[in-house]
């Protein structure tokens, strides 16, 4: 238990970070931020070529709908869109945002049926074939996923946010060397795309290039200072290189960020185990257990209990 095998969990545990929308525009209503549960741009809309009363209370309850989506009340967004789909049947963007509200409520079925609409009415938007490749990807249906993705691509080569969840089918499926390429286009195009940076760190920590992991989760520190996922990640990459001190330092900080997070106790466990600090790796171990809700890390915290009580020295 003491090789170089110790953190596989924390790798294996590791979730990729999908990118719902970062269509190159004008003037983009925000830049995602990546975390858990990332801000949606709205995708391109039809040239409005007069403004009608119809046509701003339209505008009105679109805007508000995302605004709704953009802060987490995806019921509330989901009544907005309701609207103005009830006024307009023919709003591809509304069938999109409203796909994505139910999708991130767990209503795979209702989110499919919007999200094919939108696609029905309007073939030519990258950020409906995305979505839809998102949906499908988090299923499990990687072919139906990819493409979706490549569709996406061919409609906007430039269009980051595809590569990175393309790139992200890669890595699932193992496919390592093709999930770097798609990240590295994504970082050609948009080099602020603090996910692509995350994700790529990933797949190189997989491949155990730590040293190329290391370099890209500095940079999504950079660009996301307070995800304390960021911190964890960084804090496995040192310990994967022996610099436990650094570890122990990074992952303190994810930590403060995020108390309650039991994966973080674990691999702080795992690193006071490696500095002979026994004592504070059964607690945090015992402390992983009393936040999990996961059989596995659970066990596996447990595992590490018995094998640290019975080898003390």
């Amino acid at each position: 238990m003491w090789n170089k095998q110790r953190w596989q969990l924390v790798w294996i545990a590791g979730v990729l970070l999908t990118v719902f929308s970062c269509a190159p525009q004008p003037t983009p209503t925000s830049v995602p931020t990546f975390s858990p549960t990332a801000t949606v741009n709205p995708s391109p809309t039809p040239p409005v070529a007069t403004s009608t009363p119809t046509t701003n209370t339209l505008d009105r309850l679109l805007q508000e709908g995302i605004d709704l989506l953009d802060a987490g009340d995806e019921e509330a967004a989901i009544q907005k869109f309701n609207e103005v789909i009830a006024i307009e049947p023919q709003n591809a963007l509304a069938y999109l945002k409203r796909g994505l509200a139910k999708s991130f409520l767990n209503d795979y079925e209702g989110a499919l049926a919007d999200l094919n609409k939108a696609i029905e009415l309007r073939s030519d938007d990258p950020a409906a074939f995305n979505a839809r490749g998102n949906l499908f990807a988090g299923q499990e249906r990687y072919e139906e996923a990819l493409s979706d993705f490549d569709q996406a691509i061919l409609i906007d080569p430039n269009y980051a946010s595809s590569y990175v969840n393309r790139a992200n089918v890669y890595a699932e499926t193992g496919e390592f060397e093709k999930a770097i390429a798609d990240y590295n286009k994504a970082i050609e195009l948009k080099p602020d795309l603090a996910s692509a940076y995350y994700n790529r760190g990933t797949a190189y920590a997989l491949l155990e290039r730590f040293d190329k992991a290391l370099e890209d989760y500095k940079k999504y520190l950079e660009l996301a200072p307070n995800d304390p996922y960021g911190y964890y990640r960084i804090a496995a990459t040192y310990a994967e290189l022996d610099d436990l001190d650094t570890a122990l330092f990074q992952v303190n900080k994810a930590i403060e960020l995020l108390p309650d997070e039991p994966q973080f106790y674990f691999l702080r466990g795992l690193i006071y185990s490696q500095k002979r600090l026994i004592e504070n790796a059964i607690a945090d171990l015992q402390k992983v257990i009393e936040l999990s809700e996961d059989a596995d890390l659970d066990a596996e915290a447990q595992d590490w209990i018995q094998f640290l009580q019975s080898n003390p020295q």
